[in-house]
This record gives structure tokens, sequence and C-alpha cells, in this order.
């Protein structure tokens, strides 16, 4: 039974409701990425991978220049594109991953399954409940009460400045 391990990164905006943010969640699966594979030039746009996706064309266009249009030629490109595109799904993952965090993406932890719904749940059952502590810890524990002075009122006299509703002393 192959197991898969999937990298977890919680995007940079905190939401205060908990589904919310588990749908953000990013799961990017380790190791060889057969979409890349496939369709190189489109999987980084998928992503939103525009840096990457710049590089890649321009590597795909720097190789046709050189090799040039002759017969010999496309043959050579055909090998040398194929190579391409096997480099770009071993390291496409590990692409997304840096695309990421350059946009504040926190890694969250690691989730590993049969497949990714399996995955997801694992990293679930341990993320949600650490997720939901916080809370309970700051209900259980109620803040001590603090005395608060009480200021007499404020007559308005002359040259008393008031900024909006409240008075400067």
């Amino acid at each position: 039974m192959a197991v898969t391990v999937y990298s977890v990164y919680e995007p940079p905006a905190e939401t205060k409701d908990l589904t919310e943010r588990a749908d953000r969640l990013a799961f990017v699966k380790e190791g060889f990425s057969w979409p890349a594979f496939l369709v190189p030039l489109l999987w980084p746009l998928y992503h939103r991978m525009w840096i990457e996706f710049v590089v890649l064309l321009l590597i795909y266009i720097g190789m046709q220049l050189v090799v040039g249009a002759e017969t010999q030629g496309q043959a050579l490109s055909v090998w040398v594109g194929l190579a391409i595109s096997v480099l770009f799904a071993f390291e496409a993952n590990d692409l997304r991953e840096a695309s990421l965090e350059r946009r504040g993406y926190k890694f969250a932890g690691t989730a590993s399954g049969r497949d990714r719904t399996d995955a997801e749940r694992s990293f679930f059952n341990v993320w949600l409940p650490q997720q939901v502590k916080p809370a309970r810890e700051t209900e259980s524990t109620p803040e001590p009460r603090r005395e608060t002075e009480i200021r007499p009122l404020l007559s308005r006299g002359e040259g008393e400045e008031v900024i909006g509703l409240f008075p400067q002393p």
C-alpha cells in the first residue's frame, strides 16, 4: 500500500471562523507531479505561479532558438523538451511550496494517507483539536477582575477641550 505525504500551508489572512480557515489550507503533495509533466505550461498557471510560468516559458523559447528548426534539431528539441518536462515535474511541488511561502503562507504541518482525502482526514484529526483548545482555555480560566477607578464627572467649563465625545482632562 502506497502512502502519499502532503505538506500543509495556512494562508496569512487570519479568519475567526475555523471552517473557513480549514477550507483555505493548501495541501501540496510531495514528489513527482503527473499534471506538471503532462501539461507543464498550464500547471503553474493553474496554481497562480506567475514567476515560475514565465521562467519555464523562457526556457522552452530559448530551447527552440538554440536547437533550431532543422530536421536533426527538431528531434533533439523533442528530447530536450521531454527532459525539461520531467525535471519540472520532479520540482513542481517544491516550487509550489516556495510560491506559497512567498505569498505569506505558513507551514502548518504534514499529512499522510493512501490518498488526499485520507491525508486530510488524518491532518484535521490532529489540527482541529489544537485550534479549538486555546478558545476553551480562555473560557475556562476567567480573567481576574480589576478594581476600576471611578472618576467624577467633569463639568464643562471655559477652556475645556472636547474631542468627539471624549473630554480632555
